[in-house]
C-alpha cells in the first residue's frame, strides 16, 4: 500500500467516523428525562396514575422520554418547583391553581374565588370555555399545559370550631407562601394571614403558628393536619385545580408525534386523577370521622348563606387583584350563561 493509499484510507476512515459522531447527537438529543415533582403524596392514586402515564410516555416515544417522579414535595412547595423548571433543574410538575397563579395569574380564577363555584357541572363548564385561554397565556410564560386536573373542595381545618367568616378572623389563617397578593387580600377582608410553605403546614399547626387551614381533606389525612386542627368545616371553599405542566424548553426538544401521543395519554390521566381525586377527598373525611374522631360543622343554610355574602363583600377586592379582570368577569359570564341553561341560581 502506498503512503497516498494509507492517507486515503485514514481520511475515509476519518469521515465515517465523524459521521457517525454527528448521527449520534441527534439521536441523543431526542432522549431526555422528563423529572417531575409534585406535592401530592407518594403511593397515593395521583403517585400512582404519574408513574402509569410515564411508563405509557416511554412505551409511545420509543424510550425517548423517561419520566422521573418526585412525590410528596420532596423537591420544595410548588413555587419552588417553578424555579427549578425554569433553571432546567425540573422539567414538569404536577401542581394546584394556586402555584399555576405563580406563572400566570389567570390560573386564580379557578381556585381563588371563595364560594363561586357551586357543583362540578359548573366548574367543568368553566373550564371547557376558559382553559385553552389560559393555556395561552401560561404558554407565553415558558410552561405547556398538558391536563387539567382537579380532585374535589376545599374545607376549613382549625384546631377551635368555627362556622362563619367572623369566627376565621379570630385565628391565625394559613396562607400560601409567596402569594403576596393573596396575603394583603386577607389582611384587607380582616382575616389574620401567616404565608407558609404548604410542606411545613402540620409542623406550623403543631407549633401555634397557625391555627386555621384550608385544605383539600385528602392532603389533611396524609399530612395527618387533621391532628392538631381536628374540626372542620363542611363548606365548598374553593374547588381544588391542577395541571401537568412542562417546561416549554423541554417540551420543544420532543417529536411533534410524540408530543401529541403524550398529550393525549396525559389528558387521559388526568382523568382518571380528577375521578379519583374527587372520590378520596370525601373517603379521606369519612376515614378522619370515624377513626380518628374528627368534628365536623355541617353546612346549612345559615352557614352557606353567611360565607356566600361575605365571599361576594370580597369579590371587588379580588377582582384585578388576586385574579385578573377579564378573567374574573369570564368565570361570571360562563357561570351566569351555564345556571341560566340549568334554569338555576
Amino acid at each position: 500500500m502506498t503512503v497516498f493509499s494509507k492517507i486515503s484510507r485514514i481520511l475515509a476512515l476519518g469521515a465515517v467516523a465523524m459521521a457517525a459522531f454527528s448521527i449520534a447527537p441527534d439521536v441523543d438529543a431526542r432522549r431526555q428525562n422528563l423529572r417531575l415533582s409534585t406535592l401530592v403524596p407518594k403511593d397515593s392514586s395521583f403517585d400512582k396514575s404519574l408513574r402509569k402515564m410515564g411508563q405509557e410516555w416511554k412505551q409511545e416515544t420509543g424510550g425517548d422520554v423517561n419520566l422521573i417522579l418526585f412525590a410528596g414535595g420532596v423537591q420544595g412547595g410548588e413555587t419552588a418547583m417553578i424555579d427549578r423548571m425554569r433553571v432546567n433543574q425540573l422539567q414538569a410538575a404536577l401542581i394546584s391553581g394556586v402555584g399555576l397563579s405563580d406563572i400566570d395569574p389567570g390560573v386564580a380564577g379557578l381556585q381563588q374565588i371563595p364560594m363561586m363555584f357551586h357543583t362540578y357541572e359548573e366548574l367543568e363548564y368553566v373550564m371547557e370555555h376558559l382553559g385553552p385561554k389560559l393555556e395561552e397565556r401560561i404558554r407565553a410564560k415558558g410552561f405547556v399545559v398538558l391536563s387539567w386536573v382537579d380532585s374535589g373542595w376545599v374545607k376549613i381545618f382549625s384546631k377551635n370550631e368555627l362556622a362563619t367568616p367572623e369566627d376565621m378572623k379570630n385565628g391565625k389563617l394559613y396562607t400560601w407562601a409567596g402569594d403576596n397578593r393573596q396575603t394583603d387580600l386577607l389582611k384587607n377582608m380582616g382575616f389574620r394571614p401567616v404565608p407558609i410553605d404548604a410542606t411545613e403546614v402540620t409542623s406550623s399547626l403543631q407549633t401555634g403558628l397557625v391555627d386555621i387551614v384550608p385544605l383539600p381533606p385528602f392532603f389533611a389525612l396524609a399530612t395527618q393536619s387533621y391532628r392538631p386542627a381536628p374540626y372542620m368545616l363542611d363548606i365548598r371553599y374553593t374547588p381544588i385545580v391542577g395541571a401537568i405542566v412542562v417546561s416549554e424548553k423541554a417540551w420543544d426538544r420532543i417529536d411533534e408525534e410524540d408530543q401529541e401521543s403524550m398529550m393525549e395519554i396525559a389528558r387521559r390521566y388526568g382523568r382518571e386523577m380528577t375521578l379519583a381525586g374527587r372520590a378520596e377527598n370525601e373517603e379521606a373525611i369519612t376515614v378522619m370521622k370515624e377513626k380518628w374522631g374528627l368534628q365536623i360543622r355541617e353546612s346549612d343554610q345559615e352557614v352557606t348563606d353567611a360565607w356566600e355574602a361575605a365571599s361576594e363583600e370580597a369579590y371587588s377586592l379580588i377582582r384585578d387583584n388576586t385574579v385578573p379582570a377579564d378573567i374574573f368577569d369570564e368565570v361570571v359570564r360562563l357561570l351566569e350563561e351555564y345556571r341560566a341553561q340549568q334554569g338555576s341560581e
